[in-house]
């Protein structure tokens, strides 16, 4: 081999080993994780160290998911699933653990929190997220950190707290068929150092979309 193929085959050598390295850099740096910050274990630590089998969404998670009913959980948390039972019931599963047993004393196998509080029959079915700081699916068996064990899981979520750095509100309409009419918004208004007030709400409005022959009037509204 001639000293001009040599060194033309050494500068491709070395061109690939380069550009191998810039690749892995590159990989690393896309490979780096977002800081998550969570409360599942009721003090506030990164997610990636509680030892828990944990998805957490923040309110920009769920505008960017189209988080806006419990029932679509089951599309972005996993092993998680949920069905309407009947009249007011519902079920919530984690890893198929739910409520399965139709009985009065029954105690579902998932614990609902809303800020630390543990709901003990939920009405799932009728809940529109609005105003939340952050919403916590915590996968296996859970102790009494809660108010109350639960042999599936748990779902924790936190509504934002009001603040005293800045007056801030927003609103959001939306207007489809069936005449319906859905608005949400909050407003947090600061009245000193130390003291706040924040009010949140949601109204829902849907007409009926099936019609009663004999009286001629809509139902299944909202």
């Amino acid at each position: 081999m001639t000293d001009h193929v040599q060194q033309h085959a050494k500068t491709r050598l070395a061109i690939a080993i380069l550009s191998t390295c810039g690749l892995a850099g590159a990989n690393h740096a896309w490979a780096q994780l977002e800081e998550i910050i969570v409360t599942a274990q009721k003090r506030t630590e990164d997610m990636q160290n509680v030892p828990i089998a944990i998805t957490a969404f923040d309110a920009e998670a769920m505008d960017a998911k189209q988080i806006t009913t419990v029932q679509d959980l089951r599309f972005t948390a996993p092993n998680v699933s949920y069905s309407k039972g009947n009249f007011t019931g519902s079920n919530f599963k984690i890893r198929g653990i739910g409520q399965d047993l139709v009985a009065a004393t029954s105690d579902a196998g998932v614990g609902i929190h809303i800020n630390d509080v543990p709901l003990q029959d939920p009405r799932l079915y009728e809940t529109e997220y609005y105003d939340i700081e952050q919403l916590v699916v915590l996968r296996g068996p859970q102790g009494t950190l809660y108010g109350r064990n639960s042999t599936g899981g748990a779902v924790n979520m936190i509504t934002n707290r009001a603040s005293v750095e800045a007056l801030e509100g927003n609103i959001e309409g939306q207007y489809g068929n069936h005449d319906t009419m859905r608005v949400k918004g909050m407003v947090n208004i600061p009245l000193g150092d130390t003291l706040a007030v924040r009010l949140a709400g949601i109204s829902l409005q849907r007409d009926g979309y099936t019609k009663n022959l004999v009286t001629d009037n809509d139902i299944d509204d909202r």
